[in-house]
């Protein structure tokens, strides 16, 4: 057959275009055209014989509509995939049927504007992180045309990769921030699902209320609710009663960081209240407490001779009561705790300690804390013998932050969740290469 280019007529062998461009057997090239940097295949596909789907009486073509689909660039120039379709009729008048169009899932799925294999590849460019514009800039096709892909083959593909749900024993729950619609204070959170043992997100629920939250966790097969042992959470009393109510035979793990960051808060209550008291004001530039106040969050590991001489020699100028000196012991005792690795002696340790922050001789600050760490009690000991934590689940958030700034923000939360699952849920994208959307 002979092919016009720009200028000259080249000829090219059939079954050449047919297996680089379209590769399927029962498919023919009609036509080729490049105008300008745009190059356009007709196609059409050899059915054979075929049957009424309602009374099974042979059909006849009633019509041959052209349907353009956007396929992958070829040479560097934009892919237009015409597809001459047959709109089918039955031959028997009583038939209720009417009409229809066959479709073929290989060369593009329904209601999907591009080819299959186009579908296939902006959804795993879409997965590696790249934004949908860019896409859709590279396949010269609007925003929306690839993002409908996207959605229809992400989706299938999530659906398809049940291993992602088989495979950990340990799961963690925490909360980010989805939008912050105008007007009001509060912004719209949504629930991260994690495996916290392979480092990949399971799902993303639309709200962190219990109720949704419960009603996803129920609806999970019973064989992947007996199989989680541990459940990871930063004393969230809305997860913690999820846990119990749908996973009960789980132990809860209250994440370390969040635990120390509460004795932190608590000293750090403590030292800007002590400076009132003693100053009447807020901590200055040149006030010992406000001076010294990054030295206690440190670790007292990591001080040298002179910062442990500049940490006491401050806190004796600004806290003449010791009130800040001890809630830094309590803090570091509490870090001790998680040093420790001997699950009894931990728990002692973590025993003792509450006791002294429950006295009434401690600053309200500490007491505080220690009614937190008696409400979570177990919860927190429970580390030390699943030795996992939230941290993951975190790191995942920050997966999920680079999603929201490509994505200069979401509002359409389909979108937001499929963009997500694609970058940060590990799925198998070898599935993808088998997935039939019909």
């Amino acid at each position: 057959m002979r092919l016009k280019t720009e200028n000259t007529f080249v000829l090219v062998n059939h079954t050449e275009i047919l297996e680089a461009l379209v590769g399927l057997k029962d498919v023919q090239v009609l036509a080729y055209e490049r105008r300008g940097p745009e190059v356009t295949l007709v196609i059409e596909q050899t059915p054979g014989e075929v049957f009424c789907p309602s009374c099974g009486s042979r059909a006849h073509v009633k019509e041959r509509p052209v349907v353009s689909y956007v396929d992958l660039p070829v040479y560097g120039s934009a892919m237009t995939l015409s597809w001459k379709k047959h709109r089918m009729c039955c031959v028997n008048r009583g038939c209720v049927t009417g009409s229809w169009v066959l479709s073929d899932h290989r060369i593009a799925a329904k209601n999907c504007l591009l080819t299959t294999r186009a579908a296939k590849w902006a959804t795993r460019q879409v997965g590696d992180g790249r934004t949908v514009s860019e896409v859709a800039d590279e396949l010269s096709c609007d925003w929306h045309t690839v993002n409908d892909a996207v959605l229809t083959y992400g989706e299938a593909l999530l659906a398809a990769d049940r291993k992602r749900l088989s495979v950990t024993t340990a799961i963690g729950l925490d909360e980010t921030s989805f939008v912050k619609h105008t007007g009001h204070a509060h912004p719209h959170y949504a629930t991260t699902v994690a495996d916290v043992q392979n480092h990949q997100i399971i799902e993303i629920l639309p709200s962190r209320n219990y109720v949704d939250v419960a009603s996803w966790m129920n609806a999970q097969p019973p064989s992947w609710k007996e199989r989680i042992d541990y459940g990871a959470l930063d004393m969230s009393p809305a997860y913690a009663a999820v846990y119990s109510v749908t996973l009960p035979k789980a132990s809860q793990v209250v994440d370390p960081f969040h635990v120390v960051s509460l004795a932190n808060r608590a000293l750090d209550a403590v030292r800007r209240r002590v400076q009132r008291d003693q100053l009447g004001h807020r901590g200055r530039r040149d006030d010992p407490l406000y001076r010294v106040r990054r030295v206690l969050l440190m670790g007292e590991e990591k001080l040298d001779d002179k910062a442990t001489e500049r940490l006491r020699s401050l806190l004796e100028l600004g806290d003449p009561e010791g009130e800040v000196a001890i809630s830094y012991r309590v803090k570091e005792r509490l870090r001790d705790f998680y040093a420790t690795r001997d699950p009894d002696e931990a728990k002692t340790m973590l025993r003792e300690l509450l006791e002294h922050c429950v006295s009434r001789a401690m600053p309200p600050e500490i007491q505080k804390l220690g009614k937190t760490i008696e409400t979570w009690f177990d919860k927190i000991c429970n580390f030390h013998v699943a030795r996992i934590s939230n941290a993951p689940t975190e790191a995942l958030n920050n997966l999920i932050k680079r999603i929201k700034r490509v994505g200069f923000g979401f509002r359409n939360f389909a979108n937001y969740r499929i963009r997500v699952l694609l970058y940060a849920g590990k799925p198998n994208w070898r599935v993808l290469g088998s997935i039939v959307v019909r």
